[in-house]
């Protein structure tokens, strides 16, 4: 099968997702074309997908960025240069409305994946034209959470279909916790693109309340984004710099992520949570507000525990009770590599998409 990708090349978990599921496709011999503004981080430089970066005009007399017609004009280029069958959009802002504008003759197929419905989506600017889009093509969504956003912001039927893990990747590494930590202390992990959504000073203030416990802990943080300075002058503020970790973007976050002891997450909205999928399979339980798909991911009790949304004192509550019992986070540990080994198997969930391809 031809196959076109169009999706964002940052730090999200959208162009992550985009960049693996089309090297896996590409592995099994579709021929895949993935178009974005920049190569996604997750892209391996080995990988048989042909990658298009989506070049963008700046014109003075004109506001703001011309991306979503710069996307619709690289679609419907490479529709007639690789005679695609298929044409898949990540993240329907704006990129629902640029496979429609492009006037393809391929199937379209949209995954919704968070914010391009429930922040994004719901802006009056986007809302109304996203629906449009989106009408009479195949749409998915990554949780049955965000499949219910979508129906009542948009009107459409989404398909769910989950998102996915490698775990012979993302599997425990024990041996390289001393990387990170000294001897005796527990390690607590958190990754992200340090968007406000993620609310990463609220894990600042749960560490402080750790620490505070009695728990000789250290918090690495992985990514950058718009609030990673101020969770770093907010950890100076409450005498905790010294024992938060700040570490760059890698294309690598399994070797961070397998060393920890629990996995960090206080987002308002996490419609999936791929870096919480990402920790269980690395046999990291998370901790978390309980709030969007994380529910669906994370077992509570089970593979992690779950609290009420700026409550950073049960954050840091729960994990020193964890932590505090060695057998008992040995056991959610086992429970949650083996659960998302189970339910977020990579092959079925390209399986699955590829049912979606053919019904479209």
């Amino acid at each position: 099968m031809r196959i076109g990708m169009l999706a964002h090349g940052g730090l999200g978990g959208s162009g992550t997702v985009a960049a693996e599921l089309a090297h896996r496709l590409a592995a099994r011999g579709h021929e895949v074309v993935l178009l974005a503004s920049r190569r996604p981080f997750r892209l391996p430089a080995e990988s048989r997908v042909r990658f298009q970066r989506i070049d963008v005009p700046g014109y003075a007399v004109l506001p703001g960025s011309l991306y979503g017609l710069a996307a619709a004009g690289a679609l419907r280029a490479a529709e007639r240069r690789h005679r695609l069958e298929v044409v898949h959009t990540h993240y329907a802002v704006p990129h629902a409305a640029s496979a429609r504008l492009a006037g393809l003759d391929a199937r379209r197929v949209h995954t919704l994946h968070g914010t391009d419905v429930n922040l994004l989506g719901l802006d009056p600017a986007f809302r109304e034209v996203t629906a449009l889009a989106l009408r009479d093509d195949r749409v998915t969504a990554v949780s049955a959470s965000l499949a219910a956003q979508a129906r009542a912001a948009f009107g459409v039927a989404a398909r769910v279909v989950p998102n996915f893990v490698d775990a012979d990747r993302f599997r425990p590494r024990p041996e390289a916790k001393r990387r990170y930590v000294e001897a005796g202390e527990a390690m607590i992990v958190h990754a992200s693109n340090f968007r406000p959504i993620k609310r990463t000073p609220d894990l600042v203030r749960a560490f402080a309340h750790l620490l505070g416990m009695g728990v000789a802990a250290r918090l690495v943080f992985v990514g950058d984004g718009p609030e990673r300075a101020q969770a770093a002058r907010l950890a100076r503020e409450l005498g905790v710099r010294e024992r938060v970790r700040f570490l760059p973007p890698t294309p690598r976050p399994e070797a961070v992520i397998g060393a920890a002891d629990l996995m960090w997450l206080h987002s308002q909205e996490e419609s999936f949570g791929l870096a919480a999928l990402e920790a269980l399979a690395s046999g990291v339980p998370v901790v978390a507000a309980r709030v969007g798909g994380l529910s669906e991911v994370v077992h509570d009790g089970a593979t992690g525990r779950l609290v009420e949304l700026g409550d950073v004192y049960a954050q840091a509550a729960v994990s020193a009770e964890l932590l505090g019992e060695p057998a008992r986070l040995e056991a959610m540990r086992r429970a949650a590599r083996s659960d998302a080994r189970e339910r977020f198997d990579p092959e079925l969930v390209v399986d699955r998409y590829l049912e979606v391809y053919a019904e479209a």
